[in-house]
Parts: structure tokens; sequence; C-alpha cells
């Protein structure tokens, strides 16, 4: 069997990357910074009192990650925070921040990006991109204002850029399964966390010349807490989300992501139940930092 298998791959040599198998195994160089480009786009639509209001979002973090050391065994990142900007238009209102901007930085949505942007963290990965040492091992914030809640809280895939990975756990960098995996071969990951229970089903759809493309799709059921008018809130959310993920042949690295989540819900407060609809759109981009 294993000879006509062998035959086979050797018979279709000229179909590109129909026999090809790819491990987990990163290649960092030593000194090089990675810089990572999270855009959000998300529009969410909440029902209060008969009447539907929405709310959007375009918010971007720039993120890095330099190599401050490599071996065959594992890599040291130090990460840092560099940028935050959004629009923000809901309820009558409408917000812009940029944190390069001294006038945005010292006003209203200040104090919390001021914060984000003092924090930083070390992470040893091995191989694959699980985080082996996280120093320090978690990163606290302070409790934002409370006229703030609506718009962070929209905000929270770029704030949440600053928090490290916990120990023993997958890395940003982590995306390829430990075993070897060929084209149109699968896997499926679950996690939970304070906010709720996730589960994707990954597929190497495609090779060329120099990416590997891997699409995804999954759900979770998230709770968040909050606080809106001084009072508790809940929000339970069924997430259900698709994306693409292309990684760099040659060192493993991700170059692009994309996430498109659609979610239905509601939103326990006051002694009342709220209906929430939400789509959102992350797209990442991973590039090198020119010295």
């Amino acid at each position: 069997m294993k000879k006509i298998i062998t035959l086979s791959c050797v018979l279709i040599s000229a179909i590109p990357g129909l026999c090809q198998k790819v491990s987990s195994k990163l290649e960092f160089q030593q000194g090089q910074t990675l810089g990572v480009t999270l855009d959000v786009k998300s529009k969410v639509s909440q029902e209060a009192m008969g009447n539907a209001i929405d709310f959007t979002v375009d918010g971007t973090a720039l993120h890095t990650y330099k190599v401050t050391n490599t071996t065959a065994d594992n890599s040291t990142l130090h990460h840092e925070v560099k940028q935050i900007t959004f629009n923000f238009d809901g309820m009558g209102q409408q917000r812009s921040f940029n944190s390069d901007n001294k006038k945005d930085l010292d006003g209203f949505f200040g104090a919390p990006v001021k914060e984000i942007l003092s924090k930083h963290y070390d992470l040893i990965i091995d191989p694959s991109g699980k985080a082996l040492v996280v120093k320090p091992e978690k990163i606290e914030l302070a409790k934002p204002d409370d006229r703030l809640a609506i718009v962070l809280s929209m905000l929270n895939d770029v704030t949440a850029v600053v928090m490290p990975p916990k120990k023993n756990e997958p890395s940003f960098f982590k995306v390829l399964p430990d075993k070897e995996i060929g084209l149109n071969e699968g896997w499926v990951e679950s996690s939970e966390d304070i906010n709720g229970k996730f589960k994707t089903a990954y597929t190497l759809s495609a090779f060329t010349d120099s990416t590997i493309v891997i699409d995804f799709k999954g759900s979770s059921i998230t709770n968040t807490k909050g606080e809106m008018m001084g009072m508790q809130t809940s929000t339970v959310l069924n997430n259900a989300y698709t994306g693409k993920i292309i990684l760099d042949k040659t060192t493993g690295i991700m170059k692009e992501k994309t996430t498109v989540t659609e979610s239905n819900g509601s939103t326990e407060a006051m002694g009342g139940n709220m209906p929430v609809t939400s789509k959102t759109t992350i797209t990442i981009h991973v590039r090198p930092v020119s010295k």
C-alpha cells in the first residue's frame, strides 16, 4: 500500500501541493520586528423600549513583536502596542480618536488608551508558537469611566491586543496543529474562557508558491458583563464566524487573517431583556517593520 501511495504522488506531482505536508514549525529572524495591524468594523443593533438603536465602530490597533532571541528550541518576543484609532457613531454621538494625536490623547478617551500604550510583555514560545514563558503573566487595566463603556466594549478586539497569552496556550503565532497536515485535511480546536465557549474547524485549502491558505468556520456562546447608566448588564450572544488565514510558506508566520462574525442574543439590564444583533469583520495584516 505504501508503494502505491508513493507512486501515486509521483504520477500526480505535476499538480502543485497535492502531496505536500506542512508542519507547525515557525522560523523567526534574530532582531526582526513584526508589525501587526488589526482592523475592526462592527455594527450593533439593540432594541430598547420598542426602538432600534444602531451603533457602528471602525477601529485599528497597531502592535509589534520584536524577536529579541531565537534558537532551534524557542524564540523570545517583546510585545508593544503602538497606536489605537477609531471612529464611533451611535445614540446621536460621533467620536473619533487617534493616539498619535496629542489632543486626542489628552482628551476624553485618553486615559484608558494611554494605559494600554504603556503596557508591554515578553514572551518565549516553542517552535510551534505555544507560550512557554510570559512576563508579566497578566496585565491589569484600570476600570474606565462608565461613559466610555459602550465605545470600549465595541472596541474590545482592538484593546485586547495588549493582553498576553496564557502560559502553555497558543500565542498569536500558533495557527497550524502539532501534527503534519496536507491539502484538504483539517482539524478542530475547542476552548473556553471567562466569557464563553468556542469551537473552530480549520481546513488547509490551498498552497501557492509562497503561501499556505487555511479556511475556518466556528461558533461560540459568550456572556459579557458590563454597565449601562450605572447599572450592571449581562449580554449573551450566539456567534457564528467564518474566515481565512494566509501563512508565509517559508516561515509559517501569519501574513493575513480575516474573520466575519454574525451574532444574535440579548442584553439583560434594568429588569428587562433587549434583543441584540451584530456583524463584525476583523482583518489582520502582519508585515516586517523596516529598521
